[in-house]
């Protein structure tokens, strides 16, 4: 991949340096120097091929060669094993399934997210349940984002070199990262292409006379997309907005276009999900997670760590960034805008996850681009080997690290086994895994605990008694009981372990702990894990 990057960046001077019959063209060509290693004549050779490769290829095919091999490189751990990278793709694959059964999202499971990625998940899953199919969509949403990027540096900056540089970047960058948060299919992969769609929309607006307003609407309907994978990318309309507020003319017409997009993208999400539910679930039920009860001070010192360690694993994408604070290049404000309003919903809620930060990869992608147009060849392959050579790192972290999160194999063959597939089954706490596992649907609505305890990452102690039982956790508990009374759980799986965050959140300290008493025994338990099965003549179902 290195070669043909590079190749693209010779392309033109070694061709303009290159005539018929001229000398040099035999000297590189038919003539090798004594102490020239191999490596070197290796080297020397591939670029050749790329050149010639990439004179016989229209700009759009070469484009696509390039950004469809990093793609693959990139995200190859993903698309080769199958168990599951992070805890949210078994959430978003217990959703999926659900849909699937024919349920429906925010009334038979709840959770905080958009609804768009889980009703993907379902759709796939109907074809395969092999996560692997879900990572191949993913990769291609990877692979159209750099096309992307690509396209808004070649409007801004004008050089396909960088753009196309830009576009690897980006590809890569998602890559970047510790593997559960690098190849996990979770929700801010989806919500990348959406949002770079919206910035490229008003980077067209700018240069066309045609119908202007026309993408200005299509920004808005980005935007819409983008922050119903996840809600965070609704920063992508500040940027957005902001551009249309600089237009000399027409500013309040694109300012309006933009809203109707809006309006226009959210229109069919009220109409195949209960609008309200959609609304209060998604939107405005988070003040539990959002306030009291965390630790500063720890959330503070995850939030630096991983800041760090982003910086660290993504240097060449700060390149951009470091060129403009020392005025090297002139920014595109409406780009600086979008980086500095994706940076700053990160920290919202003061809980901070790796994957947190991919929303960071397009901007700075963007901005690297535009900078090395005026770049020197030493640049260009600093940058070039210290992106092929972090990548090399975590790709080779991803192959090691393999998926560990369906090690609960003896409980899934128990559950299975002293279950039929139509039954239900229950898990206390925050382990979908063991859904995953055991191939059987939830019971009880939400899928992890925190909504009924108040347990969210970054959480210092557990919630009073007294806050448990009021608002919004009391009728939280009303859904919670109204399912398991409609879907009584055959068995109950107590995930509440030791040595874990939910180590003081055991069922006994919850109303979930009466219930549990009067109609559940302590069956077994199975790695690790304490398994209560319903007493029919207590509680019959």
């Amino acid at each position: 991949m290195s070669a043909i990057i590079m190749g693209d960046l010779w392309v033109s001077r070694r061709s303009s340096a290159r005539t018929p019959g001229s000398a040099q063209e035999t000297s590189v060509t038919t003539s090798v120097e004594p102490d020239i290693s191999r490596w070197r004549t290796l080297v020397c050779r591939v670029e050749d091929v790329v050149v010639a490769l990439r004179g016989r290829l229209s700009w759009g095919a070469w484009m696509a060669i390039v950004l469809g091999l990093a793609t693959v490189v990139s995200r190859s751990p993903g698309v080769i094993y199958n168990g599951m990278f992070d805890r949210d793709e078994s959430y978003l694959a217990v959703t999926g399934d659900v849909l699937r059964q024919g349920g429906t999202l925010y009334v038979d499971v709840i959770d905080r997210k958009p609804p768009i990625v889980p009703v993907l998940y379902s759709m796939i899953r109907e074809w395969s349940v092999d996560m692997r199919a879900i990572r191949l969509v993913v990769a291609l949403l990877i692979f159209l984002n750099g096309v992307v990027v690509a396209e808004i540096v070649r409007r801004l900056a004008g050089s396909r070199r960088a753009a196309l540089f830009a576009g690897v970047l980006s590809i890569v960058g998602t890559a970047l990262f510790l593997p559960p948060d690098a190849q996990a299919a979770n929700f801010e992969l989806w919500g990348l292409l959406p949002a770079s769609v919206a910035i490229l929309c008003v980077v067209v607006a700018r240069s066309t006379d045609h119908s202007p307003l026309l993408w200005f609407a299509l920004a808005g309907l980005a935007v819409v997309v983008a922050a119903n994978c996840k809600q965070p990318y609704i920063a992508v309309a500040i940027p957005v907005l902001l551009e249309a507020l600089r237009r000399v003319d027409g500013k309040w017409r694109a300012v309006s276009a933009t809203s109707v997009g809006a309006v226009v993208g959210a229109i069919p999400l009220f109409f195949f999900f209960d609008g309200a539910q959609m609304i209060r679930w998604v939107w405005s039920d988070n003040g539990d997670y959002l306030s009291g009860g965390v630790s500063t001070g720890r959330a503070a010192a995850v939030g630096v760590a991983l800041t760090a360690v982003f910086v660290v694993f993504h240097l060449p994408l700060f390149y951009g960034l470091w060129a403009v604070i020392h005025r090297q290049v002139r920014a595109d404000v409406t780009m600086l805008v979008w980086l500095g309003a994706s940076l700053l919903v990160i920290p919202i809620g003061l809980r901070f996850f790796g994957h947190y930060f991919q929303q960071l990869v397009p901007p700075l992608a963007v901005l690297t681009g535009c900078a090395l147009v005026s770049a020197s060849r030493r640049v260009w392959q600093v940058l070039m080997w210290l992106t092929v050579g972090l990548l090399a790192v975590m790709l080779t972290l991803a192959f090691v690290h393999r998926p560990k999160l369906t090690n609960y194999t003896d409980l899934g063959r128990y559950v299975q086994s002293t279950t039929t597939p139509d039954e239900r089954i229950l898990v206390w706490g925050a382990l979908p895994d063991v859904y995953v596992a055991s191939q059987r649907l939830p019971s009880g609505v939400f899928l992890h605990g925190g909504y009924l305890t108040g347990n969210w990452a970054s959480r210092a102690h557990p919630l009073p008694e007294s806050e448990i039982a009021a608002e919004p956790f009391r009728s939280r508990w009303d859904m919670f009981f109204e399912d398991v009374t409609e879907h009584p759980p055959v068995v109950v799986i107590n995930a509440a372990r030791p040595d874990t965050d939910w180590a003081m959140y055991g069922p006994e300290s919850f109303p979930i702990g009466t219930w549990l008493d009067r109609c559940y025994n302590i069956d077994r338990v199975v790695d690790g894990l304490a398994i209560w099965r319903r007493d029919a003549a207590a509680c019959p179902i």
